[in-house]
């Protein structure tokens, strides 16, 4: 074999992705946007490639301390310095609000091919809780809080985290049991176990029912109070998760937690689903993409600087099906993508079938994508210190369980189908093609997307022959 594989590192991986770069001039995306969007994909490609894969290696994983040398308590997420560059780099580039939604999905898209990284989930929540103070926090809650998420010198830049999932409610919510009573000062006060709390920081939002109420109200939570002092919020032990593992996810016990409420107590769980979960799965369909982006590419490389029987392996019949496969994948993801943002942007119906569709079905192609690469770089493929992919491969099993595994948004796709509005401005998406009706769950959704993506490269073909 060729010793001249070197992967994607120091690429720019905004420049080497021509069908980006089009979509962005068909819309008409200011100068400087796309100027920004190039240095982005510049800084991906090679600084922060190379800082997360130092922060990635086993020593240099996120750690708990629990308290300081006095024996105080600090229950403090403790991140090597490569992964807090990351960050503040990631952070100081234009990836939250008030930045255009198009541009932090491009962005979100771009970082994702650097893997997760420690960086990526934590800006998928910090993007929602950022979105969720704008649109539902008073005017206290703006002023206080937004400065802390848009900060990159706090103690953790992408500071956001979700603290949702308990042992007993999983993807149910409304069975969760943490409590909220209510203060003399106005605030709450929270009691309860949260089992899943990804990207512990310095702000979360976290979900309790009031007392005396079957209704899951939602609330922002503060690691530390106005006079300095840690709120009463027990890391009790960070998850051992196969994937994803530059972030921190905890297990974290509230023992009369201070808590704001935002928004209605009435209202908590749908305005969650609307904005912090909407944002999230939007975040997993950038992510999944770009897995598969980063895979294609590897792939290709590898394949073209391999010697087999005298001549490439990307030339052998099987590697140059399955180069095809990953690339055809891409290309119909990438499309089914940049619908998912005009829809969102234009508020079209299609957006509410969009959304858990390529949840689904983008983070499935991306695991398949992944598999497929690794089989190109054989028994290279599944070694941690020769490729991304290992990491990568990891990474997509998580995008595909996080924030409702396929089962859970399967329903979602259903019943947005069931809206007429919504299955008419979908059903325009695929040229006439019938929605298949011998299939339900995960295989009809996969089955849509296929024939999504199918439609979506059809109508794309005559501009590329152009």
């Amino acid at each position: 074999m060729s010793q001249e594989y070197e992967g994607a590192s120091g690429w720019n991986f905004f420049l080497e992705d021509e069908p980006l770069r089009r979509w962005l001039s068909a819309r008409k995306a200011p100068h400087d946007a796309v100027q920004r969007l190039a240095d982005f994909g510049e800084l991906c490609g090679g600084r922060l490639d190379a800082l997360i894969a130092e922060a990635q290696r086993d020593e240099n994983l996120p750690a708990l301390e629990r308290y300081d040398r006095w024996g105080n308590r600090v229950d403090f997420i403790r991140y090597c310095p490569p992964q807090l560059e990351v960050r503040r780099l990631v952070l100081s580039s234009g990836v939250l609000p008030p930045v255009p939604f198009w541009e932090r999905m491009v962005k979100a898209y771009l970082v994702n091919q650097c893997g997760e990284g420690g960086a990526a989930c934590a800006l998928a929540m910090t993007d929602g809780l950022a979105s969720l103070i704008e649109r539902h926090g008073s005017p206290e809650q703006k002023k206080r809080w937004l400065p802390v998420l848009q900060d990159p010198g706090g103690p953790t830049p992408l500071t956001g985290g979700q603290f949702v999932t308990e042992k007993q409610g999983g993807s149910v919510v409304s069975d969760n049991e943490a409590r909220a009573i209510r203060a003399p000062d106005g605030t709450w006060r929270l009691t309860g176990l949260k089992w899943f709390c990804s990207n512990p920081g310095e702000l979360w939002v976290t979900t309790a029912k009031p007392e005396g109420s079957s209704s899951v109200a939602l609330f922002l939570v503060p690691r530390r109070l106005k006079d300095g002092s840690l709120n009463a919020c027990h890391i009790l032990r960070l998850k051992d998760i196969c994937g994803t593992r530059g972030k921190a996810t905890a297990e974290v016990e509230y023992r009369g937690a201070e808590a704001e409420m935002i928004g209605r107590a009435s209202h908590g769980l749908a305005i969650l689903m609307r904005t912090v979960i909407r944002t999230s799965r939007v975040h997993v369909a950038a992510g999944s993409l770009g897995a598969l982006r980063r895979a294609l590419v590897e792939a290709r490389l590898y394949a073209q600087s391999r010697t087999v029987l005298g001549r490439p392996a990307a030339e052998l019949p099987g590697v140059a099906k399955s180069l095809a496969k990953i690339e055809a994948a891409w290309r119909g993801g990438q499309l089914a993508f940049f619908e998912m943002i005009r829809a969102i942007e234009e508020d079209d119906p299609a957006a509410e079938v969009l959304i858990p569709l390529l949840k689904v079905g983008m983070s499935r192609a991306a695991s398949d994508a992944v598999r497929e690469a690794q089989m190109v770089f054989a028994g290279n493929g599944i070694l941690r210190d020769f490729s991304i992919l290992p990491r990568l491969s990891q990474d997509a099993v998580v995008q595909e369980i996080w924030e409702g595994t396929h089962a859970v948004l399967s329903g979602h796709v259903e019943k947005a189908l069931r809206r007429g509005d919504s299955r008419k401005a979908f059903s325009a998406l695929l040229d006439g093609a019938p929605l298949p009706d011998d299939l339900d769950g995960e295989e009809f959704c996969l089955a849509a997307f296929e024939a999504l993506c199918r439609s979506l490269l059809r109508r794309a073909a005559p501009a590329r022959a152009a």
